[in-house]
């Protein structure tokens, strides 16, 4: 069981990487200081899954450093 949860730890850390790559990629098709109402509301809400992925990132990478003490 110990395995599988690393297992699901690690390819969730890589899937997030990649989701955070693929924002970070769509930030930079982006204007931040646009005076566009609709544009920056794609900047914000980029900008916030940016930090909810980071987030879970950290997350998994804890979780992950946990279950390699044990």
């Amino acid at each position: 069981m110990e395995q599988r949860h690393r297992m699901t730890l690690e390819r969730m850390r890589e899937h997030l990487g990649r989701a955070d790559s693929e924002l970070e990629a769509a930030q930079h098709f982006l204007d931040p200081e646009t005076l566009d109402e609709d544009e920056m509301a794609f900047v914000r809400a980029i900008a916030d899954a940016r930090t909810l992925v980071g987030d879970a990132l950290e997350t998994a990478r804890w979780r992950l450093e946990e279950t390699q003490r044990e």
